[in-house]
């Protein structure tokens, strides 16, 4: 990619149902903005993760809270597992390395940001208000606070494929 991310590639997921047959994993983003831990992902979605950060992160942490991003918290990546960590049902983006769980953000000269719940009109509300709608841009599913409890403290952005190019963003 010749967008400055930092990845390297990794053997084949062969896991049952799941896994994946060129996963990279992603330790950098456009810009020098780091991934803690890094991401297991296929191409497409750290694409689009990189794109979304460069082009949305970036500028929505600079109009809100007048500092650049520096690290984003991964709380997911790969993982074969169900949706929502169900015992039963439909496998999760997860378990293809097509999707990816961010718990929050750390800033340059600015305390970090935990994706949750914040005080209505405050610049931390706002940041995760505007990144939130325009992840639906560069994601298939854009899911966090207030869409369902299991998406309470996190933003679950993944590149589901769906027929007539239906996206789900909640």
């Amino acid at each position: 990619m010749k967008l400055g991310v930092r990845f390297e590639p990794v053997a084949a997921i062969v896991d049952g149902q799941c896994g994946a047959p060129y996963p990279l994993r992603v330790s950098a983003l456009p810009d020098g903005l780091e991934i803690s831990a890094p991401a297991t992902l296929v191409c497409p979605m750290a694409e689009a993760l990189a794109r979304w950060t460069r082009e949305v992160v970036a500028a929505e942490a600079a109009r809100h809270l007048e500092a650049p991003p520096a690290r984003i918290a991964i709380g997911t990546s790969y993982e074969c597992r169900n949706q929502n960590r169900q015992a039963t049902g439909k496998l999760s983006e997860h378990a293809f390395a097509n999707g990816v769980d961010i718990s929050g953000f750390d800033f340059k000269g600015r305390k970090a940001l935990a994706i949750g719940d914040h005080a209505p009109e405050t610049p931390e509300a706002l940041f995760q208000q505007a990144i939130r709608t325009q992840a639906c841009n560069y994601f298939t599913t854009v899911l966090g606070p207030g869409s369902d409890p299991s998406h309470a403290t996190h933003l679950h952005l993944d590149l589901r494929g769906r027929g007539r190019g239906f996206r789900i963003c909640q």
